[in-house]
Parts: structure tokens; sequence; C-alpha cells
């Protein structure tokens, strides 16, 4: 259930980023609105940021053990999937 929590919290926080980024572009706000939109957008992306940090963390690569042959889980590292 976690997961879809964050999967929903993290897509509702792209997509009020992208309104913002939208509003920003449009031209046709105040200084005063392009500042708080401003500081809003960076909130946003610190939220998403984390959170696929959080995700990647997550990531594991299902590898066959040499040794045994079964299926064994290990963390996410470039060389296990470029070797």
């Amino acid at each position: 259930m976690e997961n879809t929590e964050n999967k929903v919290a993290f897509e509702n926080n792209l997509k009020e980023l992208e309104g913002v980024v939208k509003q920003l572009e449009s031209g046709d706000v105040t200084l005063d609105e392009m500042l708080g939109l401003f500081e809003k957008g960076v909130g946003l992306t610190r939220r998403c940021t984390s959170a696929l940090d959080e995700a990647e963390q997550k990531i594991s690569v299902l590898m066959r053990s040499k040794d045994t042959g079964e299926i064994e889980e290990h963390p996410f590292n470039i060389e296990s999937v470029q070797g």
C-alpha cells in the first residue's frame, strides 16, 4: 500500500510542478507571484528528487548464483549490469 501512496504522491507532485512551470512560462504573473511559484517549484522539485532517490536505493538486481544456481537478490550497481 505504501508503494501505491508514494507513487500517487510523486505523480501529484510532478503534475503540480508542471503546472507551476507553465504558469512561470506564461509570463502572466506578477513578480511576487513569480517568486512564490518559484519557491513552490523548488519544494516540489526537492520532494520529487527525494522520492526518486529513495526508489533508486530500493532497486535490486536478481542474479543467479554461480555456486548454487539459485536466484539471489543483490543491491543494484552498474557493474553488475554491465559485467
